[in-house]
């Protein structure tokens, strides 16, 4: 099976440990189980200085910080040595391709894939306010990739971009998180994390 993998919250944490940085500094207390949605409540923090936040934070030595689920990188080695091919697609900027490809190679992880993909600059949505996360032109980039790449399935989190994948006739394995518990497809199948994936395709 031609697979294509999501990285934040699919390969590694990124929500928690981003919102833990974000409530620290304005002084927001999170909820108990913290994810995205908690910057779609009334945090009381302004949208703009939301984006300048996370600006900020992705320009830092954030990405660099995260730690792969812990599950992840064997599952993801026993998906090689049966014959799976691993695509790594992120809608982290191109821009990003460095620290993003040494912390794959850092974990050990990085040689299981084909090939990694960045959203490159002309995906971006040039009408989004600068550091405003924009899953709608990340869905188009994804769903162009998994079909130029003939995708049978693909690992993900964010809820637009899954549905859009599946209504384009791609297999989701959606990694169940707070943030997207209210959307259903009859190709969008919930996992608990690597090791449902791991089941799910018999190894």
């Amino acid at each position: 099976m031609r697979l294509g993998i999501d990285i934040d919250d699919v390969v590694a944490e990124c929500a928690v440990p981003y919102l833990r940085r974000f409530a620290a500094e304005y002084d927001v207390e999170l909820p108990h189980e913290p994810g995205w949605q908690v910057l779609n409540d009334r945090t009381g923090v302004p949208e703009e200085e939301i984006d300048r936040f996370r600006t900020r934070i992705y320009e830092s030595d954030f990405f660099g910080s995260l730690e792969p689920y812990a599950d992840c990188p064997v599952v993801l080695e026993q998906l090689v040595q049966a014959g799976h091919e691993l695509y790594f697609i992120t809608a982290r900027a191109e821009k990003r391709r460095v620290v993003t490809e040494t912390w794959l190679r850092e974990k050990g992880i990085l040689d299981h894939a084909k090939a990694v993909h960045l959203k490159p600059a002309g995906d971006f949505d040039p009408a989004r306010p600068r550091g405003r996360y924009d899953p709608d032109s990340s869905a188009r980039y994804k769903v162009r990739l998994a079909e130029e790449l003939a995708l049978e399935a693909f690992c993900e989190d964010d809820r637009v971009i899954s549905l859009a994948l599946a209504e384009a006739g791609i297999r989701v394995f959606l990694f169940d998180h707070p943030w997207n518990r209210d959307i259903a497809h009859e190709r969008i199948e919930r996992v608990r994390g690597w090791s449902d994936v791991a089941g799910k395709l018999g190894v």
